[in-house]
């Protein structure tokens, strides 16, 4: 089976890959989606954790060892793929060969500092690591990972490129979390006295103050969020759909050409083919009615994603082959206006008076920020959504925007406040400024103590 199919129809715990984001703590617009969002985080996240698993198990490639440090070792395989996800969040590729060299050096060398901060963790017996603690970073990262992209299936894809599912996903990358966790122990106990005077701040902003970023154009915003769901006849519609498929599947029509003439899922162009899987890979609700069927035999299944037509192609085993034609349970344009009218009629109560963060405990679907009044804190305006920048742009402190669609539904936003875009300085933002300076020190303090680690531990560069 492939990684595309494993990644659509499989089960990563309680939720699966193609529904609709959810608004919740781990995504949609919660204080924390916007700045996520455009960091890309999850490039860095797969840096750190496919960098060992990049070559599947059926490609034939020569791999060699680039570096050795202390007890450890560094594959070429490695190394070339964080260059290749470097890239791919600069969004360009290197064609210099000296400018590739120098990245490729400047990555290994991360790489052996990585391992060398490692091998002391492991070393220092003051240092635990709980499997509660490893769960808990796992889920977080995963968690995280998935509110970086504007979709389920945007995610789904990222991974199905790596060939990789969700539940592969979470295997590997325990002992890598675990890894993390001893480095970070580590490195919070080495650096947790550091801390910087008043002249150490004011040097650091003297010395690097034509290099700070400038504080961004920036809203404290308030949000209600009315979310599109599909509605009851839009599911009955698409089960009238599904259910004349099924009749012309059964009537003799050539699965595949009815798969690459109305499935909704990429497995289309291959005639719905989802190819060899066994229980555990796939949607319960899914797997539940495919496993009882027999060779031959056409269903209709419906589940979270919407309705499938399913034929059972063979069994061995406790494997099945099967072909299905998705039909995806998306809100129509009639499900979106009937909740833009429910938006219009929040937003009238709201000109007429009625509270915001009242009106956002009650009606919002951001469970999140709903708890807060509608409250998401402040964001750089220029990385808003682009209907949701424009509305802000037009506002002015105190007032309220039409409802306004983004992918995540309908918001109605409040400006509570703004920022004009503009230089630091030592009196507005000291303690800004001092994070700054104290991160720079730290990092210092770091890149001392790994030197002296390299002198400690064997290190040979094979490269």
């Amino acid at each position: 089976m492939t990684g595309r199919l494993k990644t659509q129809l499989k089960r990563p715990g309680k939720t699966h890959l193609l529904q609709k984001p959810k608004i919740t703590k781990s995504g949609g617009l919660t204080p924390h989606f916007f700045k996520k969002r455009m960091k890309k985080v999850f490039i860095l996240f797969l840096l750190i954790v496919l960098a060992p698993f990049s070559l599947s198990s059926s490609q034939e490639i020569l791999d060699r060892i680039i570096a050795v440090v202390g007890d450890k070792i560094i594959l070429e395989s490695e190394l070339d793929f964080q260059l290749q996800l470097f890239t791919a969040q600069m969004g360009k590729r290197l064609t210099n060969q000296k400018e590739l060299d120098k990245l490729k050096k400047d990555l290994l060398n991360q790489m052996i500092n990585d391992k060398l901060i490692l091998i002391q963790a492991e070393k220092d017996t003051l240092l635990n690591v709980t499997s509660s603690e490893v769960d808990q970073a796992l889920e977080s990262h995963l968690s995280q990972i998935k509110s970086q992209f504007p979709s389920d299936e945007a995610f789904r894809h990222e991974l199905e490129a790596e060939g990789l599912t969700e539940k592969e996903l979470r295997k590997r990358y325990k002992e890598q979390a675990k890894n993390e966790l001893l480095m970070n122990k580590l490195i919070s106990s080495r650096l947790s006295r550091v801390s910087v005077s008043s002249n150490e701040v004011k040097g650091f902003f003297e010395q690097y103050q034509d290099s700070i970023p400038e504080q961004p154009e920036s809203a404290n915003l308030s949000h209600i969020l009315l979310q599109i769901k599909t509605s009851e006849n839009s599911l009955d519609s698409l089960k009238k759909k599904a259910e004349h498929i099924l009749a012309q599947a059964k009537a003799g029509e050539d699965f595949a050409d009815l798969a690459k003439r109305y499935s909704d899922d990429p497995t289309k162009e291959r005639g719905g083919d989802l190819g060899f899987f066994q229980k555990g890979d796939l949607l319960p609700e899914f797997e539940k009615e495919i496993f009882s069927l027999n060779p031959g035999e056409i269903k209709v299944i419906e589940t979270s994603l919407g309705y499938h037509i399913v034929l059972l192609e063979e069994k061995r085993g406790e494997t099945v082959h099967a072909r299905h034609i998705l039909l995806k349970a998306e809100p129509s344009r009639d499900d979106t206006n009937l909740v833009k009218q429910t938006a219009d009629s929040l937003y009238n109560l709201l000109v007429a008076g009625q509270d915001f963060a009242e009106l956002a405990k009650k009606f919002s679907d951001d469970e999140e920020s709903k708890k807060m009044g509608g409250d998401l804190g402040w964001y750089p305006v220029e990385q808003l959504p682009e209907g949701l920048r424009i509305a802000v742009r037009n506002l002015s402190v105190g007032e309220i925007s039409r409802p306004t669609l983004s992918e995540y539904g309908w918001h109605i936003l409040k400006v509570k406040d703004k920022r004009e875009k503009r230089k630091l300085n030592l009196d507005q933002d000291w303690d800004l400024i001092k994070d700054m300076a104290k991160r720079r020190k730290t990092s210092q303090k770091v890149e001392e103590w790994v030197s002296k680690l390299r002198e400690e531990f064997y290190v040979e560069v094979r490269l």
